[in-house]
């Protein structure tokens, strides 16, 4: 590997697999030049998959330090101020922050700086990562620097800026809002002084319509009973929505003796016993408003202790779901912010609540949504939740553990990629529908490609990744650790079926689909050559194919059933042909032909 940019470290703390990404793209990314193609595109997904990984190594800020220099492309500093949201420390908010406050600096680097200075959500990040309190002053600082200038100008300059503001809770952002709150409209969410409270109550009619809504929740949730009189005087004269929104106030913070004024509101109206449901729970739950509440805590995660996060999302789900029950939010990403609550405390059962309240956001919450209806066993709902999300492997692993066992054959037979998912699916699933030949086969002849760690060849599974996993991380794969121990650990994991869940797959086709798989016949197959043959002679391995009556492909394409290794091939090419389910041509397996 050509010498790299930047100085890493040993990087034990992060997967193996991400180590060599590391090593990759930093050999790729020019050094001064555009930033595209391949090395962009593989510069992206590093950071996407690595997000829950790099930041337990703090040493890894310095790759972002160094994307920040000015010689490089506009793209690749944007990318550094991403890459530099694992890294909240107080280094990378000076940095941050003399990109954000440059006036030279190209505006898309300048967004991404803005952002990534507000950015207090743990969302997918490593658990450790956390916001010092003297990082968030800092940032606190430079964003209201920038909130101030813009103040004066009297428009703003930057789309990030608001949305960042989300996050402050400093008194000086506060301050700035208060001095012209129409301008502020789109950073008006969760969190405000009383003074800035009073200010919004006041000149409500001055913040864009789009956001008064947040903003009439915000104002009930500082000033409490201070707001009911002027709430009293405003609802009769505002928009309906507004109106609705401000009566629900009143009646959280004064209580029963308010209904009078809803009931007059909801006089003609539709859904009214939606409504009335609406002011029983805030009956119920005084003086709580619960979107505020959930969204305080959603943009606050990275700053709170790691051992307090999953406590808090869980009741910040809860909170931001409450009502929902009576209306959908008027805000889409109010349902983002809530699956990512819903991620961090980790419950499947809230991923159902939010899915069933915004089908939109089965995809956020994928792997609890499928775990969840495996529990419940929906088997029906949870292969088509599968294969509409892309998660057939996972939904196969989940239907095995709760006692479908064919139905998770079948749904496996559907999965793209061959992932530890997948094979832990077939062999739990065979085992559990009296076939533990085939398992013992599973787990000593299919099992799963293990990840790329070096240039060389990729290891047998598993390979120093997986056993990376195994020993730092054995909760976040479970599938990878059953397999490495053998079948005694698959079949450990195995949980009994619902009373109530729906029959199993009325068929054995599924396990005559892995018989299939295991006997390894060539008639009808497909064979790819992979590689370059300069001691193998191409010419008679093709004819041998041909003659056992496989066909050959060009190229590492999905679905194709075998491949044989040439005297070298890069070992991307061969992970690829083995995720998608690709199995290597063994010594005999192909009359005629010796030596592969």
């Amino acid at each position: 590997m050509a010498d790299l940019p930047v100085s890493l470290g040993a990087m034990d703390a992060v997967p193996p697999a991400l180590r060599y990404r590391i090593r990759d793209v930093l050999g790729l990314v020019p050094n001064g030049g555009p930033l595209e193609g391949v090395a962009a595109e593989r510069l992206a997904r590093l950071i996407d998959d690595g997000e829950p990984w790099l930041g337990a190594d703090p040493a890894l800020a310095e790759v972002g330090y160094w994307m920040l220099e000015s010689k490089h492309a506009v793209e690749l500093r944007r990318q550094g101020c991403v890459w530099l949201t694992m890294f909240p420390s107080v280094e990378t908010v000076n940095k941050l922050s003399a990109i954000a406050l440059d006036p030279a600096t190209p505006q898309p680097v300048r967004e991404q700086a803005i952002w990534s200075l507000g950015y207090r959500q743990a969302r997918s990040l490593h658990p450790s990562t956390r916001w010092s309190s003297e990082a968030v002053q800092l940032a606190d600082e430079t964003l209201v620097k920038l909130a101030d200038a813009a103040a004066q100008t009297g428009k703003g300059s930057s789309e990030e800026l608001p949305l960042a503001m989300r996050h402050v809770q400093w008194e000086g952002a506060s301050a700035i809002f208060a001095r012209a709150p129409g301008l502020w409209g789109e950073a008006i969410e969760c969190f405000a002084t009383p003074a800035l409270a009073r200010v919004l109550l006041v000149c409500l009619e001055d913040i864009p319509p789009q956001h008064r809504l947040r903003a009439i929740r915000l104002v009930g949730a500082v000033l409490g009973d201070e707001a009911v009189p002027m709430f009293v005087a405003r609802a009769g004269q505002a928009a309906i929505d507004e109106k609705l929104e401000m009566l629900f106030s009143i009646v959280s913070i004064a209580g029963e003796g308010k209904l009078g004024l809803l009931e007059d509101a909801l006089q003609g109206m539709k859904f009214v016993d939606l409504l009335r449901q609406r002011a029983k729970w805030h009956l119920q739950n005084p003086r709580v408003m619960p979107t505020v509440r959930g969204l305080r805590v959603a943009r606050s995660t990275a700053v709170m202790a790691p051992a307090d996060r999953q406590a808090a999302c869980a009741q910040a789900a809860d909170d931001l779901g409450a009502l929902t029950k009576f209306a959908r939010h008027p805000e889409a990403y109010l349902y983002a912010m809530w699956g990512w609550m819903v991620r961090g405390a980790g419950d499947p059962a809230r991923a159902r609540e939010l899915v069933a309240a915004h089908p939109e956001s089965q995809r956020l919450v994928r792997d609890l949504y499928l775990e969840d209806l495996a529990r419940r066993g929906r088997v029906k709902q949870l292969t088509a939740a599968a294969q509409t999300l892309q998660g057939a492997d996972l939904g196969a692993m989940h239907l095995a553990i709760w006692g479908r066992p064919l139905a998770a054959l079948e749904l496996a037979a559907t999965a793209r990629l061959h992932t530890p998912e997948l094979v832990f699916a077939r062999a739990l699933a065979c085992y559990r529908a009296g076939r533990p030949d085939l398992t013992a086969r599973i787990l000593a002849e299919d099992m799963p490609p293990s990840e790329i760690v070096d240039d060389t060849a990729l290891p047998p599974f598993p390979g120093p990744h997986e056993e990376w996993l195994i020993a730092h991380a054995p909760g976040t794969r479970p599938a990878i650790g059953a397999l490495a121990a053998g079948q005694d650990a698959v079949i450990a994991l195995a949980k009994g079926a619902p009373y109530d869940a729906e029959p199993d797959a009325a068929t054995i086709e599924p396990i005559g689909a892995v018989v299939r798989r295991l006997g390894r016949g060539l008639p009808g197959s497909t064979v790819y050559l992979a590689g370059e043959f300069k001691y193998l002679d191409k010419g008679k391995i093709s004819a041998a194919v041909e003659a056992a009556g496989a066909r050959l492909v060009n190229g590492p394409f999905p679905g194709t059933d075998y491949y044989v290794h040439g005297d070298w091939c890069l070992v991307q090419t061969i992970a690829q042909l083995e995720r998608q389910g690709s199995r290597r041509l063994r010594r005999g397996e192909l009359p005629g032909v010796e030596g592969l």
